[in-house]
């Protein structure tokens, strides 16, 4: 061995020390840690769902770069000292803003094993079992939702992502010409400009797919809605018929399932005729409402959706797991990997046979093991427990609205079809811009006495409304009438008007 050889090895021979534990190590710091954990995620009645003074929450991390090692005690100290008083919880029962589910316990230990176990679940040689736990769960939600055991689908990192990659599929399956080669102006630079049609009352993940994907946002024709916020099926026909006389290109319509202002279901019956016709692929964005096809308080309409080309699904929202965690089906097999593999050569290898890499069905290399949550919940609640739970969900936001419908000086502000409400607080007295800015003082009043965090929705009309999302398994009857009560106690203390009835 040289001399320079002999140096280098004695160089090497000390490694830098703290970055591995032995098994002791790992069962006091794991025993720390899962206190924590459950510290987390118990105790709902101390807890808000919003921390008291968020203003003043970047001043605790702010502080320099660490030059050296911090215990992990003190860490922890820290978290519990820090993190989770000023912790925003949608795990708490009187959390309704948005549309986000509770994790279950099981699905946070599944995310710990998982980070244990670090799989790029991008490539089957790297990662067998992942992947095999993907196939298999996807499968699962298949068959959850009525898509035939043929169809293939990928984990990505929520409904957002899951309507982009369908949009990707659906541009390179209708398009007449090679997108991926040739781009979306085609061969001669002059092709027709895509026509992609969603409700006005659609998720902009699907403008910023079209604006991603070099469509242009103005590729998503917005058709107007119905009194119940439902696509109109004229107003479809209609666009489509001027866009074809103008030489556009139509390729897709999507239907949504619980759309995130109000809850509403396109007509998916109808849009599936409507695609049919037209020789247009339908995509569902079912992210929220997707998986209330299991319960049996289920609009018989929105189980339809088996019936589709693709549907986007967020497990972390109704099948409570933990984030992030979306999913996205399509129904004819081979066509995620048309629209995004590569077959780069350094990730060849032999003959895959029945074998999947999932980084040639997606934009990411890189993936989380995403699936062993869902796959652990799954067989934890079975079919018929997740039917349960979502259908007691519904029941319970529809024991709100009737709540809403009887406490003045409240008002319903829309149709309920799944498990969102919408109201207005119209004490006598007040209205015009007034009155529009008491609904949100009182969403904003809710939030800072810790009652509850609810959101707001935009009506067709563009006023403004109290929402409330029940997609919590530890959300109970007596939470809606706190929130419901204090609702019109509140937006008859802000009029300036004492509360009726």
């Amino acid at each position: 061995m040289s001399d320079r050889l002999t140096e280098l090895r004695r160089s090497v021979e000390q490694p830098p020390s703290g970055f591995d534990w032995d098994e002791n190590a790992w069962r006091d710091a794991g025993g720390r840690a899962l206190s924590v954990v459950a510290a987390a995620s118990t105790q709902w009645a101390s807890k808000r769902p919003s921390p008291e003074d968020p203003d003043a929450i970047l001043k605790s991390f702010s502080g320099p770069l660490p030059r050296r090692p911090v215990s992990f005690q003190e860490l922890v100290n820290r978290i519990e000292r820090e993190v989770l008083p000023t912790s925003a919880y949608n795990g708490h029962p009187r959390w309704l803003a948005y549309i986000m589910g509770s994790p279950t316990p099981i699905s946070v230990l599944g995310d710990f094993i998982a980070a244990a176990l670090n799989q790029n679940s991008g490539l089957w040689r790297v990662a067998p079992s992942s992947t095999a736990i993907e196939v298999q769960t996807l499968s699962w939600i298949a068959e959850m939702l009525g898509f035939p055991s043929a169809a293939e689908g990928i984990f990505v990192s929520g409904g957002q992502m899951a309507n982009i990659v369908a949009h990707a599929v659906i541009r390179d399956a209708k398009a007449p010409w090679n997108v991926r080669d040739l781009g979306a102006r085609g061969p001669d630079g002059n092709a027709p400009q895509f026509r992609i049609y969603a409700s006005s009352e659609l998720h902009y993940c699907h403008e910023q797919a079209a604006e991603l994907l070099g469509m242009g946002r103005r590729a998503v024709r917005r058709v107007p809605v119905d009194e119940r916020y439902r696509m109109r099926l004229d107003s479809l026909s209609q666009m489509m018929a001027e866009d074809r006389s103008r030489g556009d290109l139509p390729i897709a319509i999507v239907g949504t399932t619980g759309t995130v202002g109000t809850g509403s279901i396109d007509p998916i019956p109808q849009l599936l005729t409507a695609a049919r016709q037209e020789d247009l692929w339908l995509h569902i964005d079912g992210a929220y409402g997707a998986f209330a096809t299991l319960a049996e308080s289920c609009p018989t309409e929105l189980r339809a959706l088996a019936d589709a080309d693709s549907v986007a699904c967020d497990p972390h929202k109704w099948l409570f797991a933990a984030i992030d965690a979306g999913v996205l089906l399509v129904r004819e097999p081979g066509r995620l990997e048309r629209s995004f593999a590569f077959h780069a050569s350094y990730l060849e290898t032999a003959d895959r046979g029945a074998r999947v890499d999932f980084l040639e069905r997606g934009p990411e290399n890189s993936r989380p093991q995403r699936a062993l949550k869902v796959w652990l919940s799954i067989q934890a609640f079975g079919r018929d427990g997740y039917a349960a739970m979502i259908d007691y969900n519904i029941r319970l936001a529809a024991y709100m609205e009737g709540l809403v419908k009887e406490t003045p000086p409240l008002v319903l502000a829309a149709p309920r079809e799944l498990s969102i409400v919408c109201w207005r607080v119209e004490p006598g007295g007040i209205d015009g811009p007034a009155l529009e800015k008491l609904q949100i003082a009182v969403i904003e009043e809710i939030e800072r006495r810790g009652i509850a965090m609810i959101s707001n929705a935009r009506l067709r009309d563009g006023r403004s409304a109290l929402r409330a999302c029940i997609t919590n398994f530890r959300t109970r009857a007596q939470d809606l009438e706190t929130v419901v009560n204090a609702s019109a106690e509140i937006g008859a203390e802000l009029a300036g008007k004492p509360p009726r009835g």
